[in-house]
């Protein structure tokens, strides 16, 4: 599941205008998947988006909705299912209503490739043009991202080609024996300068970042310092690092990818960042963090009020992963 929790509310006219949202609140233009979209006075204030075939069964569609509307009791859901598929569309829907009553429930669409119909199976429809509507293009203007599909993210996030390897291999050594030399103060000063950088790194920083980005004392000075305000710079650092992290370093830059994509309110770079987690490396502790906020629909606004009780949880966890022996000065 990936949940966004805007930054800036953004308001929703007509049937139309949240069909031509839905990709912005996302992060992707959705295939076979429910996706609820949570209104109070007119604005989005939390989307969710879920594989189609996940919420078949109603159990675990009573466990997501309970947990959005558990944070907004008083708010209504707007449910879409995306798919040409009229039966599974039409039955997961009604099994919508009958969780969240008729009180909280907003308006119920089947999208699928080229039309869109809404309230039930004869309903009124309209047709998916591709044109830009006024939500939408808020949404743009806010700096919302709309990828062609969700395959086209986790793609991004695939890590280096293999015709880069050697020489990314090759500049890992150099700057690994560099980072080594500046002793712990150094590494954590170079890391601060590195993340508060305005433009994406270089293949040397983002090479720098990935090495560093292993470091137990590295993960935690990057949490310390992410929030809503060093969030943007932390994701373009992150994602310049995953294009260049190699092997073990993958899993760890993508937790932190993860975090700050959470903190931007990229709710679909959230959880694929967690899904590419766990093809490599399932145990490193920010996977479990991630997969926490992401199972409890934790809003981005909660971190300051969490940050330490994470920080200490990772301090506990990085401890019992390193035997006593190796915890020196290094």
């Amino acid at each position: 599941m990936s949940v966004l929790e805007p930054q800036a509310r953004l308001a929703v006219r007509s049937v139309e205008d949240l069909v031509g949202l839905v990709p912005y609140l996302i992060g992707f233009h959705p295939e076979e998947s429910l996706v609820v979209v949570v209104l109070q006075g007119g604005r989005v204030v939390v989307t969710a988006r879920v594989d189609l075939a996940a919420v078949a069964g109603e159990a675990a569609l009573d466990s997501l909705l309970g947990r959005l509307f558990g944070r907004f009791p008083d708010a209504e859901g707007w449910f879409l299912a995306y798919t040409d598929d009229d039966r599974l569309a039409w039955d997961v829907l009604a099994s919508c209503v009958e969780l969240v009553g008729l009180v909280r429930l907003g308006r119920l669409l089947q999208v699928g490739s080229s039309t869109w119909r809404a309230d039930c199976p004869d309903g009124p429809g309209g047709t998916i043009t591709g044109a830009v509507g006024a939500a939408a293009a808020e949404a743009a203007v806010l700096g919302l991202p709309a990828r062609g599909s969700r395959r086209d993210l986790a793609a991004g996030l695939a890590g280096p080609p293999g015709t880069d390897l050697e020489a990314l291999s090759g500049e890992a050594a150099e700057r690994s024996a560099e980072l080594q030399a500046l002793g712990v103060r150094g590494r954590r000063r170079l890391l601060r300068r590195l993340l508060a950088a305005e433009e994406p790194p270089s293949v040397s920083d983002g090479v720098r970042l990935a090495l560093l980005a292993v470091r137990p004392e590295c993960q935690l000075d990057a949490l310390r310092d992410l929030g809503q305000e060093t969030a943007d710079r932390q994701l373009r650092a992150w994602s310049g690092a995953v294009r260049r992290s190699l092997g073990a370093q993958r899993p760890s830059v993508l937790g932190l990818l993860g975090m700050a994509a959470w903190q931007t309110g990229d709710g679909a770079l959230q959880v694929v960042c967690l899904e590419q987690i766990d093809l490599v490396d399932p145990a490193v502790p920010l996977a479990a963090v991630l997969d926490w906020l992401n199972a409890e629909v934790v809003p981005p606004s909660a971190w300051p009020e969490l940050r330490g009780a994470v920080l200490g949880a990772l301090t506990d966890l990085f401890r019992a992963a390193d035997p006593p022996a190796s915890r020196r000065r290094r």
